[in-house]
């Protein structure tokens, strides 16, 4: 796994967080929008309230459960800045060992200094998938938030289909909190994509 892979899973931490957050503020903004228009309507639309309300509390959920994505990332770097030093530093024992005068002993000393940098080396790598896999954990949970997200989008439809005077405002509503909600699906859906291709690479599995 080399500096680029982990450079790739920093900006697509960036992208699917940036794309939640604003997914989010859309939902939030249209559930809003939706129990303005249940407060004029009074008890009329009160099974509508329940779910904008639903909506908006899901939303700030899934919004912590994001946070994570953008905290591990710091430390996935931290990592693997270290590895490329300590494999930068191997390679210049290396050579040094190479072109000293006495080169068995030079080579007995390497043979050593070079199992502890290697087992230092395996150290980190076993820390940077250990991050890749919180990450994915992350995702999951993200997963389930969405999957109840859309069960949220769905009691909407059903709601403002019942709706005899206002139901076409609130099909618009659910249908515009369906597309966000949507979005923030797919942005994960990828985003755990390039997290498993990267373990995969590593050997890791899933």
């Amino acid at each position: 796994m080399d500096i680029g892979r982990i450079m790739q899973i920093m900006d697509a931490s960036f992208r699917t967080r940036r794309t939640i957050e604003r997914s989010l503020h859309e939902i939030d903004r249209r559930a809003l929008n939706a129990m303005v228009l249940v407060k004029r309507h009074g008890n009329k639309l009160a099974s509508y309230g329940v779910v904008a309300q639903s909506f908006r509390e899901q939303a700030v959920q899934l919004k912590r459960a994001a946070t994570p994505l953008q905290q591990s990332i710091a430390p996935l770097v931290r990592v693997q800045m270290r590895i490329l030093q300590d494999d930068r530093m191997l390679g210049m024992f290396r050579r040094a060992a190479g072109a000293a005068g006495d080169r068995d002993r030079a080579l007995a000393c390497f043979d050593q200094s070079e199992s502890a940098w290697r087992r230092n080396i395996e150290t980190q790598r076993s820390e940077v998938i250990a991050i890749l896999r919180r990450l994915t954990d992350t995702v999951s949970r993200l997963q389930e938030g969405i999957t109840e997200q859309e069960y949220v989008v769905t009691n909407g439809r059903i709601e403002a289909a019942l709706s005899e005077q206002s139901g076409a405002p609130l099909m618009r509503v659910s249908h515009e909190m369906g597309l966000a909600v949507a979005k923030v699906r797919d942005a994960i859906w990828n985003y755990r994509g390039e997290l498993e291709e990267v373990l995969h690479e590593s050997g890791a599995g899933i």
